[in-house]
């Protein structure tokens, strides 16, 4: 299912979907997503860069290609080595990691539960030199403190997880916007390939 989506500001934006599709849950999911994803943004781009099509997958994933990349695709079994930033949309976009600026990128191995479900689930299919926005619900998110990408700084994990693990604050979201509709939990993540290799 794809969805295209222009965002205008961090609260501000038009989507596109099926008429079947127009219900209370989805909205405020899309809205979710455009809060998410219009943050990841500067400001100052022009309208034809602040617009993605992202594809919404059964588990509640929201992915969008800025950039495709070249040769060989990720697979279940690669190994992979990625810069990412990542935002708290229940932070209003609080980044709480950015592995360029720690100049040192993830390098982990695909099906081995390294990484939480929604970043493996967005890897599959990139290539080396591509670029990909992932909006992460909860329910695929960090669900412990255990899988990457966990910030290496000990006070951005603290505010990562006291956010995202916050049961009492997701159980409050969830009653007002529905259950699985919890904004605490969702991450958005860019990620930046920069190389695939086979399994060992």
């Amino acid at each position: 299912m794809r969805t295209p989506l222009k965002f205008m500001s961090i609260l501000a934006f038009s989507a596109t979907v099926t008429p079947a599709a127009k219900t209370t849950a989805v909205s405020r999911r899309l809205w979710i997503a455009g809060c998410a994803s219009g943050l990841m943004l500067h400001p100052r781009r022009s309208v034809a860069a602040q617009s993605l099509i992202f594809i919404i997958t059964p588990t509640g994933l929201r992915w969008a290609d800025i950039s495709i990349g070249a040769g060989e695709a990720v697979s279940a079994n690669s190994r992979v080595t990625f810069d990412a930033k990542g935002r708290l949309v229940g932070k209003q976009g609080w980044i709480y990691l950015d592995t360029v600026l720690d100049d040192e990128p993830y390098r982990l191995t695909m099906g081995q539960n390294e990484m939480i479900d929604g970043l493996e689930e967005g890897l599959l299919g990139m290539k080396a030199g591509g670029k990909r926005r992932l909006i992460i619900p909860s329910s695929i998110g960090y669900r412990d403190k255990s899988r990457a990408p966990i910030p290496r700084s000990f006070g951005q994990r603290q505010r990562l997880f006291g956010t995202v693990l916050n049961e009492n604050r997701r159980q409050q979201e969830a009653s007002g916007l529905g259950d699985g509709n919890d904004v605490a939990g969702v991450v958005a993540l860019d990620v930046a390939l920069i190389s695939v290799r086979p399994p060992l």
